[in-house]
């Protein structure tokens, strides 16, 4: 592997990270919240969730066009430029929007152009990673994606009257994608291989445990991120301000352990991905476990960093488990997609089965840390199946021309 691939890969993510936490998370509910002040909530969350929905639908077939993609500089670097490119020009006009409704084209432009970079950027793993040097790469390709959540959500929440954040988040942007590829050219096309139907694909046991096992831990992990500025108000009695202060604390410290986890699974996750998943998960249950036993912040705080730990290491056991479990390296940005939908579709629905957790219990928020509990210990009972079995996917049908 090329040294200048592992950093220039990291910044990448990381940049790609700050776009989602600035754009999603701060900038565009503030111009929602001038749009539209007495309808806000839904405006967002009908802007969110169209988005949401959107993105489910564009992962799997952007990771199909990459693959399918042939050209003089490569598979991947053509949308890897023309989605910055994009994005650059819709963050621009994107900054100009005044009404609620060009507020949520605005974000369904862009959402759509930052995905064109981010499937590629997780293919060019598979394409040039060596299996040995996975688990080191991932947890530092991880790493980057939770310092950029927390740098672009406080970067932007600092910067938010600043009237010139979404060129710069433009120039940003696009420079970065620019230098990833003029530094990792891919010199053309290369053979890899005959390629597999999705529903061939999909037969492989071991990719469809590895889905559900994903799955089932980042619904549990959204149960309770997504409403945590409310287990703290609930937890404290402290009112919106000081709760939310409260939260940035406890997700700083989230983050660091998150970056800590990652950088030790960096040296000890090794060509046994499994074991070390099924800790990351434990480490992810035991947090939820503290904070549902132990009353106050205290508790809040324990999650914070157990868990944040367990999900720095998650994140390098599990993607590694997940680019060594492609069943063929010529569909690895379709497969890596449909993957990517196990992070995606929880998202969606996290916010209403809370919702409705919250409403059937009055608004007892520790069911959310019960429930979470249950789909995490879910997760790791699905992927303990992989310790009975080689994870090796078996051939499979080639598609035929």
């Amino acid at each position: 592997m090329d040294r200048r691939l592992l950093p220039s890969l990291v910044a990448a993510n990381l940049v790609l990270a700050v776009m989602y936490a600035a754009v999603a998370g701060v900038l565009v509910p503030a111009q929602v919240a001038r749009a539209a002040p007495e309808d806000k909530e839904a405006v967002l969350a009908v802007i969110m969730t169209a988005s949401s929905l959107l993105t489910v639908l564009m992962r799997p077939a952007l990771g199909v066009a990459t693959d399918r993609t042939r050209s003089r500089w490569g598979q991947r670097s053509p949308w890897l430029v023309g989605g910055a490119a994009g994005a650059a020009l819709a963050l621009v006009l994107l900054g100009q929007a005044s009404t609620a409704l060009a507020i949520g084209v605005g974000w369904l432009i862009v959402q759509p152009a930052l995905n064109t970079i981010e499937a590629p950027l997780d293919a060019v793993l598979a394409d040039r990673v060596p299996e040995s040097q996975r688990p080191r790469v991932s947890a530092f390709f991880g790493a980057g994606a939770a310092v950029g959540l927390a740098v672009g959500a406080g970067g932007a929440g600092l910067l938010l009257g600043f009237e010139g954040i979404y060129p710069a988040l433009a120039v940003l942007l696009l420079a970065t994608v620019v230098a990833f590829v003029l530094l990792n050219p891919e010199r053309g096309t290369r053979p890899r291989g005959p390629s597999l139907s999705l529903r061939h694909a999909w037969r492989s046991p071991a990719l469809r445990i590895v889905f559900g096992g994903r799955f089932t831990l980042v619904l549990g992990q959204q149960l309770v991120l997504g409403y945590l500025l409310y287990l703290v108000m609930d937890r404290t009695g402290a009112q919106v301000e000081e709760a939310g202060r409260l939260v940035t604390v406890l997700t700083g410290v989230h983050i660091l352990a998150i970056v800590t986890g990652a950088v030790i699974a960096s040296r000890v996750v090794g060509p046994r991905r499994v074991p070390w998943v099924l800790v990351a998960t434990g480490l992810i249950a035991l947090g939820l476990v503290i904070a549902l036993v132990w009353p106050g912040i205290g508790g809040l705080a324990g999650y914070a960093v157990v868990a944040g730990a367990g999900r720095g290491l998650y994140l390098s056991a599990d993607l590694a488990l997940m680019l060594d479990l492609l069943p063929s390296p010529a569909d690895a940005g379709r497969d890596l997609g449909v993957l990517g939908l196990a992070t995606i579709l929880p998202q969606v629905l996290a916010p209403a089965l809370a919702g409705a957790v919250l409403v059937l219990t009055g608004g007892q928020y520790s069911w959310l840390f019960a429930l979470a509990l249950v789909a995490v210990a879910t997760s790791g009972a699905i992927m303990a199946r992989l310790l009975r079995r080689p994870y090796d996917p078996e051939p499979l049908p080639v598609k035929r021309p």
